[in-house]
């Protein structure tokens, strides 16, 4: 059971929270343009929250987009590359990418740690700035799980070479 309950949330984590933040966004935007049409006044909270939803979504979504192998990378030097060095200058790559995604968590949980001893809150909300900020470790820790799980599972069935492909096709 509990077996199951981790394959689903390995498998959908990012989609859920994605399709939430992104439904929490539309419906603060379309909230606040009904009332600047219909009254004429803004609502202050929306726009901030709409803006942190924004801000989340961007995030989770560098984590799915890593699971499934398709963020934006530069791929042309691999074609100057023979091609049986080319899956080990994409892994060379991916974990440089992962010590800059390293990098960027243990300075995210510094800025986190920061901001809970030196408290700031948000305008509208009155939420501790923290609690926004928290998305950059935690952001940049996900996408350095889902990039190591993609290679973990590619040495486990021996087709990590397969992770170095141009556009859809093997490099």
């Amino acid at each position: 059971m509990a077996a199951r309950i981790w394959t689903v949330i390995d498998e959908h984590f990012e989609n859920l929270v994605c399709a939430v933040l992104l439904a929490l966004l539309v419906a603060c935007l379309g909230w606040q343009i009904f009332m600047r049409y219909f009254f004429q006044a803004g609502v202050t909270w929306a726009e901030e929250l709409s803006r942190f939803a924004f801000i989340w979504t961007i995030y989770f979504g560098i984590s799915l987009a890593a699971k499934k192998e398709q963020h934006v990378r530069v791929t042309a030097q691999y074609y100057l590359l023979p091609p049986r060095l080319r899956p080990w200058v994409w892994l060379f790559a991916d974990l440089a990418w992962v010590v800059f995604n390293i990098v960027f968590t243990v300075q995210g949980i510094g800025l986190v740690a920061h901001a809970f001893e030196f408290p700031e809150t948000t305008p509208a909300l009155g939420w501790s700035a923290a609690y926004v900020y928290l998305i950059i470790p935690l952001g940049f820790f996900m996408m350095t799980v889902r990039i190591l799980q993609v290679y973990v599972r590619g040495f486990r069935r021996g087709t990590w070479r397969e992770v170095a492909k141009i556009g859809g096709t093997e490099a």
